[in-house]
């Protein structure tokens, strides 16, 4: 008896092997996975199902990412990896894929980029020893809005349901000025953003300043590489925006008084903002050229705002070419008749 429980036994552990063996060889040849897409109104990612062709790590990746930027001809579902957007290399470190973007990865908006990244990371983390990704863009850690490195994403660094995103996500248009073409005036700029309610509004509207104008017609007023280092505002609605030295570094073709007020004007767009006090690594700043006291906060100056249009010179060019035109047929039906 004793001899047959353990025949019984051992048969039972073959099978179980055999089982284990069985299960294993199905989820290495079978490859099915997901490749996640961006929908078209961008507002939430679609799971398609999709078989990896390569059988290694490696190939699947150079798979996943070929299919992550590939046009997908379905009108629910648009290309992960934006236009503008290119992975230029990826390394696989201890579990880490590294994916080195280059490109304008800033214009895409907060909400769309949160889908993007969903997207990329949701796809790549399905492949065998991939545990998590890291974006670099332009060779630098990816940021988040608050200046904080994203570091290592997994699949549960976002949520399943992206309605809920929402929640977190604020949506406003702000009120910009730019430089005029002369570098004597400002031109406003009117500009949808979408931000985290993490992040105050007063700061998206330096970041947004910052980026520079979306016409190209405009000049940005800051100098490039300016760096914020802190912004709040108290409750007597004085904003306190302090940068660093390089705010005062001159741009040529453009006045310091039109840097001055490209700030303060855009951040008194916002309610809550009456006057801004600027400051330099937390000092009074050095600009020779502007008529008002910058050790103090400085109020909106709407005198150096052009308000001309540009969609009102383009007209009034238009109907003034129109015109002549009409003038020189007029004139030869006039001659002919002669």
């Amino acid at each position: 008896m004793k001899r047959l429980f353990c025949r019984l036994l051992g048969l039972m552990l073959v099978c179980s092997l055999m089982i284990s063996f069985v299960s294993c060889g199905k989820k290495s040849d079978g490859h099915s996975s997901k490749i996640y897409y961006v929908n078209t109104d961008k507002t939430n990612i679609t799971a398609v199902d999709y078989s990896f062709t390569a059988t290694s790590t490696e190939g699947q990746i150079r798979e996943a990412i070929n299919m992550l930027g590939k046009d997908t001809e379905n009108i629910d579902y648009i290309t992960t990896i934006p236009s503008g957007l290119d992975l230029k290399r990826w390394k696989l470190n201890d579990g880490t894929l590294e994916l080195y973007f280059v490109g304008d990865y800033d214009s895409l908006d907060v909400y769309t980029e949160v889908l993007v990244r969903a997207a990329i990371v949701k796809t790549l983390v399905q492949i065998d020893k991939v545990k998590s990704v890291s974006f670099y863009i332009n060779n630098a850690p990816l940021i988040d809005l608050n200046g904080e490195t994203v570091g290592a994403m997994t699949a549960d660094t976002f949520i399943d349901d992206f309605g809920q995103e929402t929640d977190s996500l604020l949506s406003t248009e702000l009120k910009l000025y730019f430089a005029s073409a002369d570098g004597m005036s400002l031109v406003s700029e009117n500009r949808q953003v979408y931000y985290s309610r993490n992040v105050s509004i007063e700061k998206i509207v330096m970041e947004q300043l910052l980026k520079g104008p979306d016409d190209s017609r405009l000049l940005s007023a800051l100098p490039a590489g300016t760096k914020l280092n802190s912004i709040s505002v108290s409750e007597n609605g004085v904003c306190i925006a302090n940068f660093d030295a390089t705010i005062e570094t001159p741009i040529t073709g453009i006045t310091e008084k039109v840097t001055l007020y490209s700030i303060v004007n855009s951040l008194t767009e916002l309610d809550s903002i009456k006057q801004v006090q600027i400051l330099v690594n937390g000092e009074t700043p050095h600009m020779s050229n502007v008529d008002v006291d910058l050790a103090t906060a400085v109020s909106r100056n709407d005198d150096i705002i052009n308000f001309t249009t540009f969609d009102e010179e383009e007209t009034f060019i238009e109907e003034d070419e129109f015109i002549s035109e009409d003038e020189d047929i007029d004139s030869e039906e006039e001659t002919v008749q002669e």
